[in-house]
C-alpha cells in the first residue's frame, strides 16, 4: 500500500497511544485501506514510515469495525519501502491518488445515513468548490479534562526504558480544534464543517504557538498556501465508526496545478 494520511495520535481509555492511518493499495485494483490501531510512536525506527511511502504489512479484519476499508495491522509486520517524491509536479503521487477517483461529501454522508457496513464507503477524495475557511476554536472543557487526565496517567507510569532520556516525548494534548468549512460539488450542498485530524496541523501549531500571530500563521499555511491558485488541492476524508455520518478531514493533498506526463512515472 501507499500511505496517504497519518492522523494525530490519541490516547484511548486504556491509556494506549495509537493513531489511524489511511492508505491505498497499489495492486491491480487500487482501493482505500484504513489501518488502526497503529502505535506509531512506540514502533521501532526501522518500522516507521512517512506519508507517500510504500508499506507492506500483515493485517486482519477488526471484530468491532464494520467499515469495509478497516484492517488491523499485526504488530511488527509493517515494512516501509520506497518514498514517492515530488519530482515532475508530484507526478507519481498524483497518478496514484487519481486511481481512487473523487466523490462529493454529500454523497458520502448520504451513503452512511443508515450505518456503516459492507459496500458503504467510509473514505474518499473530496474536492471543495472553493477554498475552505479555517475555524480555530477551543475544545470542550470536559473533553480536554478527560484527555489531560489520560496524559497525566501515562506520564506517571514507571519508565520501561533503562535510560529515561531514550523514552519518547510526553503525550501533549492540543487544546484547539482546527476545522474546515466548505461546500462540495453537490448542487444541493449546504456546506460542511469538519475537524482536521491530520498530524501536520498539530505539528504546525506546536511550532508556532509561542508567536502572538500564531492563528494567522496557521491560516497562511492551511488556507493561503495549501489552497493557492497554483495548487490542485483536494481533501482526504473519513468517518467515525461509532458515528458513520460524521466525517473528519484526514489530510490535504495539494500538488501543483501543472500537467504531468505519464511517461515520466
Amino acid at each position: 500500500m501507499m500511505v496517504l494520511v497519518k492522523a494525530a495520535p490519541v490516547l484511548t481509555a486504556h491509556l494506549d497511544e495509537t493513531m489511524c492511518v489511511a492508505a491505498m493499495t497499489i495492486d491491480d485494483a487500487p482501493r482505500w485501506i484504513r489501518l488502526h490501531p497503529v502505535p506509531f510512536r512506540d514502533m521501532e525506527d526501522e518500522s516507521r514510515f512517512k506519508k507517500y511511502q510504500e508499506v507492506t504489512a500483515k493485517v486482519i479484519r477488526p471484530k468491532s469495525d464494520r467499515r469495509p476499508e478497516s484492517w488491523t495491522p499485526i504488530q511488527g509486520s509493517m515494512v516501509p519501502g520506497e518514498v514517492l517524491g515530488t519530482d515532475h509536479g508530484w507526478a507519481r503521487r498524483r497518478e496514484r491518488v487519481e486511481w481512487l477517483g473523487e466523490v462529493t461529501m454529500c454523497d458520502l454522508v448520504a451513503a452512511n445515513r443508515t450505518g456503516s457496513g459492507p459496500g458503504t464507503p467510509s473514505l474518499g477524495v473530496v474536492r471543495p468548490v472553493e477554498p475552505p475557511e479555517l475555524d480555530i476554536t477551543t475544545r470542550d472543557k470536559e473533553q480536554l479534562d478527560k484527555w489531560r487526565s489520560r496524559a497525566e496517567a501515562v506520564a506517571a507510569r514507571p519508565s520501561l526504558f533503562d535510560d529515561p532520556s531514550s523514552a519518547k516525548p510526553p503525550f501533549e494534548v492540543v487544546p484547539w480544534r482546527f476545522r474546515y468549512r466548505y461546500r462540495c460539488a453537490s448542487p444541493s450542498c449546504n456546506g460542511h464543517a469538519q475537524t482536521i485530524v491530520d498530524w501536520e496541523v498539530n505539528a504546525l501549531w506546536r511550532k508556532v504557538r509561542g508567536r502572538p500571530d500564531w492563528e494567522n500563521l496557521m491560516r497562511q499555511k492551511f488556507v493561503d498556501q495549501l489552497w493557492a491558485d497554483s495548487r490542485n488541492t483536494v481533501l482526504f476524508v473519513g468517518n467515525q465508526e461509532q458515528r458513520p455520518q460524521s466525517f473528519l478531514i484526514l489530510g490535504i493533498f495539494w500538488p501543483p496545478d501543472v500537467a504531468f506526463q505519464p511517461s515520466l512515472l
